[in-house]
């Protein structure tokens, strides 16, 4: 209970307006009910904590020490790796500090550009990685929207990288970490793979991982992998020492406490039956979104996907990004805009919406939910004529939808009685 009537009524009015919306932002969500209470654990919460086990300057810290060598460990395991930092506050964090471990200030950070399905901190000219080291960028075929590795492979050559990053978060298809490797080897660069958006079907095995590959791997730990906000770092063992020293005392200083208890929670799940299941329905969902959507007329980035994203051409819908966007959010669906591979409008505006499916999964949605879906969002998109009356037509179908939609685990202790039974 929280004695704060002013913040408390904020508090109650997201939790009422979530539960009432179909979250399709790929980036997004669900924590198990067990990561969402122990990320909440007790004195993790205000405690503090800086260095590494043994080697802390507080005393008193002994049971984290533990708690930390225990994420560790379940890191290594569920992700087959030699070493794992799992200290990073954000995935953009762990770039920042993998980066700073193997490059030196001015050298060349090569990196998908973001037009083409790259993240702002691979070297985006906005971002702080790009006042330390000098970006070049690749892209994707213009024609199919692919990886073309002729083309990375001529950049690497061309501009002699010293790290290359892969791993994207609006590309949909699978990564072939192998191929990227080879590259990097041919020009003398260290590979960094940012598996951030697809770090669940890795740890699933429904995707390839990296770590073979001999790469640094970085990810945010809130995306396909459920867990609350931070970050973990993976890579072989003879990088431990300047990767933990890229962190701390590089990066940051404090630990994340309750965070650090929760990823230990979540990598304890990752390792299950319970969570493979979930990571195959995450990626089932998002083919048969794609396909009914497709099969409206929408045209998808790739023509379909291989994870669990899908990116929407709405252009050709006579739509800009942010209007799809604002279309979906007014009745109910939240979705975000995003650049198209040579985009003519402004990140701001763009011509593609991204959609996925992780937190539409957590809430258990099958086959006949994410038809209905996929219905009202072409039904959106396509209109003619949009106006009050279609919006409220299609509001209400969005209601019915999650009224009786099953909330599965997403937010249950929060979740009010059902409007009405369950879909039979």
């Amino acid at each position: 209970m929280i004695d704060d009537p002013e913040l408390a009524e904020l508090l109650r009015r997201e939790n009422d307006h979530y539960l009432n919306v179909v979250d399709l932002i790929a980036a997004s969500n669900a924590p198990t009910e067990a990561v969402r209470s122990n990320a909440c654990w007790g004195v993790a919460q205000f405690r503090s904590a800086e260095g590494y086990p043994g080697r802390r300057p507080y005393a008193g810290t002994g049971v984290f020490d533990e708690i930390e060598r225990l994420a560790v460990r379940r890191a290594c395991t569920v992700f087959g790796a030699e070493y794992a930092n799992v200290q990073p506050l954000s995935g953009s964090l762990a770039n920042l500090a993998a980066f700073n471990a193997v490059l030196r200030p001015g050298e060349t950070l090569m990196s998908m550009a973001m037009h083409a399905g790259g993240h702002l901190s691979h070297g985006h000219h906005k971002h702080a990685s790009a006042s330390l080291y000098r970006p070049v960028h690749y892209t994707v075929d213009p024609e199919n929207g692919l990886l073309d590795f002729d083309e990375i492979l001529a950049v690497a050559k061309a501009e002699r990288p010293a790290a290359i990053v892969c791993g994207f978060s609006a590309y949909p298809r699978s990564i072939d970490f192998t191929r990227f490797a080879e590259i990097a080897g041919e020009v003398n660069a260290r590979l960094i793979a940012d598996i951030s958006h697809i770090a669940g079907l890795v740890a699933a095995g429904l995707h390839a991982s990296p770590g073979p590959a001999g790469a640094i791997v970085t990810t945010s730990v809130e995306k396909t992998l459920r867990g609350t906000r931070g970050g973990l770092l993976l890579a072989p063992r003879e990088l431990a020492r300047p990767i933990d020293a890229a962190v701390f005392p590089g990066l940051q200083s404090s630990i994340g406490l309750a965070g650090l208890v929760s990823l230990c929670a979540l990598l304890n799940e990752a390792g299950g039956a319970e969570f493979r299941r979930y990571q195959q329905r995450v990626v089932h969902n998002a083919r048969a979104l794609g396909s009914r959507l497709a099969a409206h007329g929408i045209r998808l980035l790739t023509g379909g996907t291989d994870t669990h994203l899908l990116v929407l051409d709405v252009a050709a819908a006579g739509l800009t990004g942010r209007q799809a966007e604002q279309r979906l959010e007014s009745i109910g669906i939240l979705a975000n805009r995003n650049l198209l591979p040579y985009d003519k409008n402004p990140p701001f505006e763009a011509s593609g919406l991204r959609l996925g499916t992780p937190t539409i999964t957590a809430r258990g949605y099958q086959a006949d939910d994410v038809d209905d879906l996929g219905d009202i969002i072409a039904a959106a998109l396509l209109a003619d004529g949009w106006g009050p009356a279609k919006q409220e037509a299609l509001r209400s179908r969005v209601e019915r939808h999650v009224s009786t939609a099953r909330h599965g685990d997403l937010l249950a202790d929060l979740a009010p009685a059902p409007k009405s039974s369950p879909r039979q």
